[in-house]
């Protein structure tokens, strides 16, 4: 069976001497293994278009009893050039193909997240100095279709005191007091950390790119909300992105 599809790559290896192997999150069948025989050949024709980060119409040749299945042509859709071109950009890019190749399933049909991927890279794309917050709008949201969205009471988090409040992992509430809780199941944060985490949570996209987040706050946040999956998905959650983001930007 022929499948053209749109689909944004993940990861692209290379296979043997002349091939790769990428893995693509498509429109049509959901997270897919294709070998592009050739691929690194001078003269390929699938040139720039296995590139991670990339939006392209694939043409594949499927066959369900197959693992890895046969990718014949492909086609930039749409190149985000200021994406690959911002250092910040590019490594949260990286980080959001790093996550939706760690925690979706093969082969598992999903318009929402493909939709949520193809926002995160052209926002990327469009807000070069606030690709953090990208990053933070992907993670939550993904959270949503994955079926653990934050539950977001306003007046509770309203009510947080300068002293602080809690986040509460299972149910991603806001609890106003500190109180007594285990650090496997709460994360203690600042009063501004907390409302940003629900801002980011609840508020419009558009809304959530005009924040203006201190570098401290936004560490905190980052944490915060990398915590909150971490419960939810464990080890799934994939380390080695995460890790060389806080180095890249440690000291900036």
């Amino acid at each position: 069976m022929i499948v053209r599809t749109e689909a944004i790559v993940l990861r692209s290896i290379q296979y043997g001497e002349t091939s790769r192997i990428v893995t693509l999150f498509t429109k049509e069948k959901g997270k897919a293994a294709a070998m592009a025989r050739g691929a690194l050949r001078p003269k390929s024709r699938f040139g720039s278009t296995l590139q991670p980060m990339s939006y392209v119409q694939a043409v594949l040749y499927w066959k369900a009893s197959r693992q890895v299945q046969t990718l014949s042509e492909c086609s930039h859709v749409r190149t985000f050039g200021r994406l690959r071109t911002n250092l910040a950009a590019l490594a949260y890019g990286q980080r959001v193909v790093e996550i939706a190749q760690a925690l979706m399933q093969d082969e598992d049909e999903n318009p929402l997240v493909f939709a949520l991927l193809l926002d995160a890279l052209e926002r990327l794309d469009r807000y070069e100095g606030r690709a953090e917050q990208v990053f933070f709008l992907f993670q939550l949201h993904l959270a949503r279709i994955l079926g653990f969205s934050p539950d977001i009471d306003r007046e509770a988090v309203e009510r947080v005191p300068e002293s602080g409040g809690a986040l509460l992992l299972e149910t991603g509430s806001v609890e106003p007091s500190r109180g007594q809780g285990s650090p496997e199941t709460m994360r203690f944060a600042a009063r501004r950390t907390l409302r940003a985490f629900a801002i980011v949570a609840r508020a419009d996209p558009d809304t959530v790119m005009e924040m203006r987040l201190d570098k401290r706050t936004a560490a905190e946040l980052g944490q915060l909300i990398e915590d909150f999956l971490r419960y939810h998905v464990e080890d799934a959650l994939p380390t080695r992105g995460s890790r060389v983001v806080k180095q890249l930007f440690s000291d900036l």
